[in-house]
């Protein structure tokens, strides 16, 4: 019995420092973008993309999300996203075609960024492209966000406005 789980452990720590060393190979710093087209006309889009406190109502990944204290002057979000609360600050609001927001961090933050809804207004309705400037601290986190895939949290985002708005929607990967 002892062997087999000295065995099990030299596995187990094997795969890790694999996985571990696999994510010292990547960047620590991610782009990635994804667009979707509505038949929704901007402005509509823009009034569900702006209305934070509502993304419980649409978005099933969302458990709550209330306004929480101002910071530098800014709008604050507290979030809680599929078990984990995070705090989102606006950093930009250009109505009807832009909202920046970023995670707020700390130095003890293991991943944060920005994230930036466009919304382009053409002949067949909305546009919205929803691009992540993000980095992920861990290694291991990293190897997990590539194996979940990079757009993963984007295109849910993206599939569940699609359908606030009646629409099945399929993100294309831009970035």
């Amino acid at each position: 019995m002892k062997k087999i789980l000295i065995r099990v452990f030299l596995v187990a720590l094997v795969l890790f420092a694999g996985v571990y060393g696999a994510g010292m190979t990547m960047p620590r710093d991610h782009t990635v973008a994804s667009r979707i087209q509505l038949t929704a006309p901007r402005d509509s889009v823009w009034a569900v993309l702006r209305a934070f406190g509502d993304y419980p109502k649409w978005d099933k990944d969302f458990k709550s999300s209330v306004r929480g204290p101002s910071r530098n002057g800014h709008e604050v979000w507290v979030q809680d996203i599929g078990g984990m609360t995070m705090s989102i600050e606006f950093l930009e609001v250009r109505p009807p075609s832009r909202l920046v927001t970023e995670i707020v961090t700390d130095e003890k933050s293991d991943w944060g960024g920005v994230w930036t809804y466009d919304l382009v207004a053409n002949g067949t309705g909305t546009e919205v492209t929803f691009t992540e400037d993000g980095w992920i601290k861990s290694p291991v986190f990293r190897v997990l966000m590539k194996a979940m895939g990079t757009h993963s949290t984007m295109d849910g985002v993206l599939k569940n406005l699609g359908a606030r708005f009646g629409e099945q929607v399929t993100p294309e990967h831009v970035k």
